[in-house]
């Protein structure tokens, strides 16, 4: 088994705590990134090293590098620790919305390894490069604790523990980079790294270090050596050279030993994938978080499990304070750099479910609270005391770098929404405790009946805190199961959704703003024909006058609307998945209704033959409605990349398998949903869950979620194409749905690459990949001459043509212009010459 590499681990460092992101996308605008642009970016996202100022329990750490699927530690000695937490076997429901389940009993375990200089001198780490990286951290309720603006750095220097050759460490989205530099008259073969914690090493058919643990490779990319000359890097061959003991060094061919010579190993395979048969509790990837795109730039949050300094080197199970924190990160808009880090929460369970932006640049955030969670002075908290798996509501600085506020409203359940509107703080979740603090006037006092075996019964909860978070405004249950979405609306209004599909049916209300009176309800239960009430509304987002909400529905006589883009439940008009089935399956809706939820403004059903869900949803600046979710219908709807179920067509994993699995699905519908507009799968032949939507000022959409698929698909030069097995991995898409909102076809663009200058009979390359469709796809490329002399194409119907150049007499010049022609989906077609020089 060969353990996923850090360089596949990034994103969770920067998107899903402990999971794996890929990036799938369509080719983007002019004004945009390519696919592969993006991923590259990605995996250079810079991660700083931060100075233990006190705020690691150990002293002997001089630096660390947090990466949400591990740590690196630089100790005093120049000791590189790696600590890295297990992903765990067991699975996430998918019905949790957009939160992963962290088991109740214990932290993550951790496999750790030290590399250290053998022989070497007395060494001690520096800060090199010092980064532009913020990097705070709030843990535990002792305020003397807590850290804003830690000092972080890009690089360390690690010393010279060679005579001749010093040492640096740097750490980035794909890689950790040890670079040796080796000083004119030094010998590389002086250098020996040993390493402790593993069972052997070993240098693979591929060049690669690779570390035998009990859990499979660790591999360290093949090394690279160069020498700078004239400006250039000039490479030199090295390969690794195993040795006894655990210990490794180079092996370096000729080079000009008056100049300094680099050589440049990069840790590839960093995270534990291993399977656990029994572990204790529901860890899967611990994938918990939300998003925020706003001015140019990304919020993300989530949940770490990165560890402090391992105790004991090695497999250890009992390593203490493996616990998981809550982070939020604040990276650059094209995703080339995390700007800011902040790290909070206790040795507890700690996790985020929620994020939003304020009106001033703050950002607020709503999730789980451990014992001991960091409160400020001033806010509120329900006892006094916070409770193991209390709710969290805090407020940061726009830059991350200050915990403006940090309150505690709940005793036990945390809320898993949060919205902001009416001058203040709404949130809401679950819960079947009965001690909540409810405000006088509030909607409904009592909650959760007690069931079979004195069982209590689960209701919806929500309240509102004030800006400062020091009163608590509002805490009503709600009856119902949960809350799904919460949505101000311009005149006030909160409208609030239930979408647990463990309840009943769901439901749509309008409360008032201070959460005392009910003023509007929308349920389908009872009242339909179909032989099923069952309708959840998953998400809502209010607008002036109207209010639109998505989700599942089992009912057959929806109000679907005249007009709609589909009118009927499934492809059959029934809601099961091959005909005359006693158990319905659900279909999608999307719907707009007046405020006041009396009148049906429009309805549409989303999906194919078998069953669908959409768990996101957001609205355009045209009206357009943006939906996400997941389905099992090999015809769902389709305009975009990916028009089959799966990587087979079929929704199941290996192909054979009569039970179906889901595939994701993005798709864009007309303000009156009439149209649609765009609609795409999503995924691979394994389970595809995208769980979040988010729309940049550009038009481009952020899609995330997580996958089950070992081929999920990736794009070219992604940093992860490769699935480690028995559990889900993250995923983020950014994907341009197309600019047109009236459902006609819009023309794709051609990009037949720069022109160029040749000499006589070379080999001349066109590149054609740059032409996109926004609503759709190429369907087709052809390249022909316009003008010049005769040459003969080779490859002229695919996107990269080639041919020879002509002879030319000694000072000519000849000119030849060629024309791309691409077709797109839908027939539509369009042009674009380049223009070759070919001189002697």
């Amino acid at each position: 088994m060969c353990i996923q590499n850090l360089s596949k681990c990034l994103l969770a460092v920067l998107l899903c705590c402990t999971g794996i992101v890929r990036s799938n996308a369509a080719t983007l605008d002019s004004g945009g990134l390519s696919r592969a642009a993006i991923a590259q970016r990605l995996e250079t996202a810079r991660v700083p090293f931060v100075t233990n100022q006190g705020q690691l329990a150990r002293d002997e750490v001089s630096f660390y590098a947090r990466m949400f699927a591990g740590t690196l530690f630089v100790t005093d000695r120049s000791e590189l620790v790696y600590a890295l937490p297990q992903r765990r076997t067991d699975r996430q429901n998918p019905h949790q919305g957009r939160l992963g389940m962290i088991g109740a009993d214990g932290g993550a375990p951790v496999l750790s390894f030290r590399e250290r200089f053998s022989h070497g001198g007395e060494i001690r780490p520096l800060g090199g490069e010092p980064s532009a990286v913020r990097v705070s951290q709030y843990l535990g309720d002792r305020h003397q604790s807590w850290r804003s603006s830690l000092s972080a750095w890009d690089s360390l220097n690690l010393g010279e523990p060679y005579p001749g050759i010093r040492v640096s460490v740097k750490a980035a989205g794909n890689n950790v980079e040890k670079l040796f530099h080796v000083a004119p008259g030094a010998e590389p073969g002086a250098i020996e790294i040993a390493v402790d914690g593993v069972n052997g090493l070993r240098v693979d058919q591929d060049g690669r270090l690779a570390l035998s643990t009990a859990l499979g490779d660790i591999l360290f990319t093949a090394p690279a050596a160069y020498q700078i000359v004239d400006g250039a890097r000039r490479p030199v061959d090295v390969a690794y050279v195993a040795g006894e003991s655990n210990r490794y060094g180079f092996r370096v061919g000729g080079y000009d030993r008056d100049r300094e010579l680099v050589i440049d190993p990069l840790l590839a395979s960093t995270y534990v994938g291993g399977r656990n048969p029994s572990p204790p509790g529901n860890y899967d990837d611990d994938i918990v978080y939300d998003m925020v795109v706003s001015g140019g730039d990304v919020y993300i949050a989530g949940v770490t499990q990165s560890p402090d300094f391992p105790i004991v080197l090695g497999y250890d199970h009992d390593l203490p304070n493996a616990y998981p924190d809550g982070f939020v990160a604040l990276l650059s808009g094209d995703l080339s750099a995390v700007i800011a880090s902040t790290y909070f929460g206790t040795d507890s369970f700690d996790r985020v479910s929620s994020i939003a932006l304020d009106a001033d640049g703050s950002l607020v955030v709503v999730g789980q609270a451990g014992y001991g969670f960091p409160v400020t002075d001033g806010a509120y908290t329900w006892s006094g005391e916070t409770p193991t798996g209390g709710g969290f509501v805090a407020r940061f600085s726009p830059d991350l770098s200050t915990l403006i506020a940090s309150a505690i409203p709940t005793p036990s359940d945390y809320p898993a929404q949060v919205e902001l509107g009416n001058g203040g703080i709404y949130f809401g979740g679950t819960t079947n405790n009965i001690d909540f603090r409810i405000t006088p006037g509030a909607y409904k006092a009592t909650c959760c009946p007690t069931g079979g075996f004195g069982i209590r019964d689960y209701d919806g909860f929500a309240g509102k805190l004030s800006p400062d978070l020091g009163t608590l405004e509002a805490m009503t249950y709600l009856g119902g199961d949960l809350v799904s979405g919460i949505s101000v609306a311009p005149d006030g209004k909160v409208f609030i959704t239930d979408g647990s599909d463990n309840a009943v049916t769901g439901y749509i209300a309008r409360f008032d703003a201070g959460l005392t009176t009910r003023e509007a309800y929308l349920s389908y239960y009872p009242g339909s024909q179909s032989g099923s009430s069952r309708t959840y509304f998953n998400e809502v987002v209010a607008g002036d006058g109207f209010v639109v909400t998505a989700g599942q529905t089992y009912m057959d006589d929806l109000p679907a609307t005249p007009g709609a883009y589909d009118t009927t439940c499934g492809t059959d008009g029934v809601c099961d998945g091959i005909g005359p089935l006693l158990v319905p399956l659900p279909d999608g809706f999307v719907a707009k209704y007046s405020s006041n939820l009396q009148d049906t403004l429009a309805l549409t059903y989303l999906g194919g033959l078998d069953g669908e869900s959409i768990r996101a949803l957001v609205l355009g600046p045209d009206g357009d409605i943006y939906v996400a979710g997941e389905t099992i219908s090999v015809d769902f709807p389709t305009t975009g990349d990916d028009t089959t179920c799966g990587s087979d067509g079929q929704c199941d994993p290996i192909g054979s398998d009569d039970t179906p699995v889901a595939d994701g699905f993005v798709a864009r519908l007309s303000a009156d949903l009439s149209h649609l507009v765009y609609g795409t799968y999503l995924g691979g032949s394994g389970e595809d869950f995208p769980l979040a939507l988010a729309l940049d000022d550009a038009g481009l959409l952020y899609v995330a979620g997580y996958t089950r698929s070992s081929d999920f698909p990736t794009t070219p030069g992604a940093f992860d194409d490769s699935y480690n097995g028995g559990t889900s991995d993250a995923f983020v898409s950014l994907i341009d749905t197309g600019s047109g909102g009236s459902g006609e076809n819009q023309p794709p663009v051609a990009d037949a690459g720069p022109d160029q200058t040749a000499g006589p009979r070379e080999l001349v390359s066109f590149d054609g990949t740059g032409s996109y469709d926004a609503d759709g796809h190429i369907a087709s490329y052809l390249w022909g001459q316009v003008s010049g002399p005769r040459v003969m194409l080779q490859n002229a119907d695919t996107a990269t043509a080639s041919f020879r150049a002509p002879a030319v007499r000694r000072g000519g010049v000849r000119v030849l212009v060629f024309e791309l022609m691409v077709t797109d989906d839908h027939g539509a077609a369009a042009g674009d010459d380049v223009r070759i020089e070919v001189g002697r």
